[in-house]
């Protein structure tokens, strides 16, 4: 039996859209128990922690996606290969060790440096993952194919869609806070089911492109 690298790499690429969208939509159900006050707060901070447990699928896949999505787009035209690809790779292996990191150190002072260090590597990498793609869509450099062109930019809007969510998810934090607290339970409660409310929405969107991504991976429309 002969097993080609492409084929192999195109394998883990289904693999890991599956546990991207598996994992968040997991998310999704297991926060909605969050904004539920007929339970005690312990209980809903027990479902939050469960929350962050099973995300991490979601993120990891996320990120070991860009690396195989461009080694795969080397067949289709790109010119992004050699050293360049393989600093993808080390740049995506380092970045999925600091997300591991900033999971098992989060709410302490250090992981809070952590989460930033994430954040600014999310805010960088998602606008130069769209300008990559619709500089090649509109000049036919770099990627030459234009379905792949535009996959290289819903990948970014997705980081773009996840900085929103973790907005929402450090406003909720807030209100759970006071919850905790006995503070001004009443707002904080309506809050949270505002917040949660935009969360699904934010959690439908990125659906919505993930799907679309699969579909030009698939269908290859132009």
């Amino acid at each position: 039996m002969d097993i080609y690298f492409h084929d192999l790499m195109a394998f883990f690429h289904v693999v890991l859209f599956v546990y991207a969208i598996g994992g968040d939509i997991a998310v999704y159900y297991i926060g909605n128990y969050i904004t539920k006050d007929e339970l005690p707060i312990e209980e809903r901070l027990r479902v939050r922690s469960m929350r962050f447990i099973v995300d991490m699928s979601a993120r990891t896949s996320l990120v070991l996606l860009l690396p195989i999505g461009f080694t795969l787009s080397t067949a289709f035209g790109s010119s992004i290969d050699g050293d360049l690809l393989l600093g993808i790779w080390a740049f995506s292996i380092l970045w999925l060790i600091l997300i591991w990191i900033v999971h098992f150190k989060r709410e302490t002072k250090e992981g809070e440096i952590y989460r930033l260090l994430d954040l600014g590597i999310r805010y960088i990498l998602s606008f130069s993952l769209i300008a990559l793609g619709l500089f090649s869509l509109f000049s036919d450099l770099i990627i030459q194919s234009n379905w792949l062109s535009l996959k290289i930019s819903i990948f970014g809007l997705i980081l773009v869609n996840g900085i929103w969510i973790r907005m929402i998810v450090g406003r909720m934090r807030e209100c759970i806070q006071l919850v905790q607290n006995k503070s001004d339970i009443e707002f904080a409660e309506s809050q949270i089911k505002k917040e949660q409310s935009t969360l699904n929405k934010a959690a439908l969107m990125i659906w919505i492109l993930v799907i679309l991504m699969a579909f030009l991976g698939q269908v290859k429309p132009f």
